[in-house]
């Protein structure tokens, strides 16, 4: 048997060559290695045009007013004061394509030192793909300005103004502010009031209130107007003419609860009317003045200067779009032809005369008084079907009124007793449909009384409120239609309202915004909105108990509250 033996020589050549082989392989791998950790990674130099972006990853940091951000998306900014109120939010222009998106950092009003703000904390910053949003609160440099009260105001009269001899002064319903030097306010409710008993002839309670002790006590007054009136069914009309002419029944008169006294003013020779003064205020040179549905006391005082009838007085026409205006000086028992003209789309609405005297023809034959006067025309959109019957009062014993004529000559003699329900002389008026267009005439009526508001709503979110007390011989009528937006974030509650045709108002008036979601004495703040959406903060303002802010305004510019 033949059996096969192993070659031993070329089993060590074998072995011996896979070890020279393994050996050079390690070599070569560790000097390709050895190489590389020799080389020095080089620095990539930024593009010399490219401007190094603004590095804002710290929350609590600071960052100086001035700086300027950029984004690849859109920047929000929300600006709080050194006590948290929210100031502003400013958004970054929009840049062209391509472009970053920057903004730069602003300066506000600090309430803590009176000067502006150079520095702001960032207490809140995220950055998306679709947005950078910072939230910085203002750092107080400099003394802080004194805490020292300075005034007391009546931000909402009481619910009751009209009293019956003998009965003591009621604060339901009134809010008393109190304002201090650093210009923050707050709510007081530990005033006094002084007279608490009232008698006829007071015209005004007084609203004392006081801070501190010895010579650091400040002490702050304020009154509210109020109606005091005798316990019996009758009123004294008090009359009086001084040298130059007479008034009919001159001196004290009673008249019942209800009626109406008429008084003529007649000038002896060689003088004419000056003018004539109702419960102390001016209501022009008037021949004769008539008291409607007397339910208080009054006076009615004359005076005259010496002179003649025949010099001009004043007409100024306004709202007229005749070819010729009457405008222009003539005397007394002058006719004058005074036309209203014609404009497409309005339907004329009624002549309204600064001495309260209502025309309903477009054109009239006008006997000139002895006194300057303003003739104003009003007009109403002619698109709007059965015009009249969607404007209408709500709170009157019934029947109620239709249409703005109707109503303006209610307000000439329109008081509290008039009401469903008792409470102050505010005459609510609703306005349906697709547009609150405001009348002069009801506003001119205002003019010639005192204590009374008209409050128009339209909508459930807003009602606007004119007032007596105020100068409305420039109001020509005014379209407040507007549209509400409300929404929630996840702090606060917003409603928006944005007016359909912003501008003047020509006189000032109150929006009465409701807020259901607030709570009764809670802060709501206010802000104005810009042309470029931009927020600006106008005013803090306090919720009532039916959940609603009053905010004072002049010109129709959209608002932001948010609460």
């Amino acid at each position: 048997m033949i059996r096969y033996c192993k070659n031993t020589r070329y089993s060590i050549y074998y072995t011996l060559a896979k070890i020279f082989i393994c050996m050079f392989l390690f070599l070569s791998v560790f000097e390709v290695l050895s190489v590389r950790a020799a080389e020095v990674p080089e620095t990539e130099n930024p593009t010399p045009d490219t401007p190094p972006k603004t590095e804002i990853s710290i929350l609590n940091s600071k960052i100086s007013v001035g700086t300027s951000l950029d984004y690849t998306a859109p920047i929000i900014i929300t600006y709080y004061d050194c006590y948290g109120t929210r100031i502003a939010q400013k958004k970054s222009e929009k840049p062209k394509q391509g472009d970053a998106h920057t903004i730069t950092i602003s300066e506000f009003y600090d309430p803590m030192t009176g000067e502006n703000y150079a520095e702001y904390e960032i207490t809140a910053y995220n950055a998306t793909a679709k947005s950078m949003k910072l939230s910085l609160k203002g750092v107080s440099s400099g003394p802080e300005l004194s805490h020292k009260l300075t005034e007391i105001i009546i931000k909402k009269a009481p619910n009751k103004t009209s009293y019956s001899d003998g009965e003591s002064f009621d604060r339901s319903g009134m809010v008393v502010s109190a304002f201090y030097s650093d210009n923050r306010w707050r709510n007081i409710s530990n005033y006094t009031v002084s007279p608490e008993k009232l008698s006829v002839g007071m015209d005004s309670v007084k609203i004392t209130f006081s801070e501190g002790t010895g010579k650091d006590k400040i002490t702050k007054t304020t009154t509210q107007r109020i109606t005091v009136h005798s316990g019996s069914d009758s009123y004294i009309i008090t009359a009086n003419a001084a040298a130059g002419g007479s008034i009919s029944d001159s001196g004290n008169h009673s008249v019942n609860r209800g009626n109406s006294k008429t008084y003529t003013i007649s000038p002896s020779g060689g003088h004419r009317i000056n003018y004539v003064e109702v419960d102390g205020n001016n209501v022009g040179a008037v021949s004769s003045y008539t008291f409607h549905n007397v339910h208080e006391n009054h006076s009615i005082n004359a005076y005259f200067v010496a002179g003649s009838f025949e010099s001009n007085k004043k007409l100024t026409v306004i709202g007229s779009f005749a070819v010729t205006n009457a405008s222009g000086s003539y005397q007394p028992s002058a006719k004058i032809s005074i036309d209203a003209g014609f404009v497409p789309g309005f339907s004329f609405a009624g002549w309204t005369s600064s001495d309260g005297s209502l025309y309903s023809q477009p054109t009239i034959s006008y006997i000139m008084p002895s006194y300057d006067v303003i003739l104003y025309a009003n007009w109403i959109p002619s698109n709007l079907s059965n015009t009249q019957h969607l404007i209408k009062t709500t709170n009157l014993k019934e029947p109620q009124l239709f249409g703005w004529t109707d109503i303006a000559n209610k307000l000439a003699f329109f008081n509290s007793e008039d009401l469903a329900q008792p409470g102050s002389p505010v005459l609510n008026v609703a306005v349906e449909g697709m547009q609150c267009y405001i009348d002069a005439t009801p506003i001119a009526m205002l003019n010639t009384r005192q204590g009374i508001a008209l409050e128009v709503s339209f909508g459930t979110d807003a009602s606007f409120v004119f007032y007596s007390d105020v100068d409305n011989s420039h109001f020509t009528g005014t379209d407040l239609s507007y549209t509400c937006t409300t929404g929630t974030d996840l702090f606060f509650h917003e409603k928006k309202i944005v007016f359909a045709q912003p501008g003047g108002i020509n006189t000032n008036i109150c929006i009465s915004l409701s807020l259901p979601e607030a709570q009764p004495g809670q802060l709501a703040y206010v802000y104005l909105i810009d042309e470029n959406g931009s927020e600006i903060i106008y005013l803090p303002a306090v919720v009532d108990t039916n959940k609603k802010i009053s905010i004072p305004i002049n010109t129709k510019i959209n608002l932001s509250v948010k609460y």
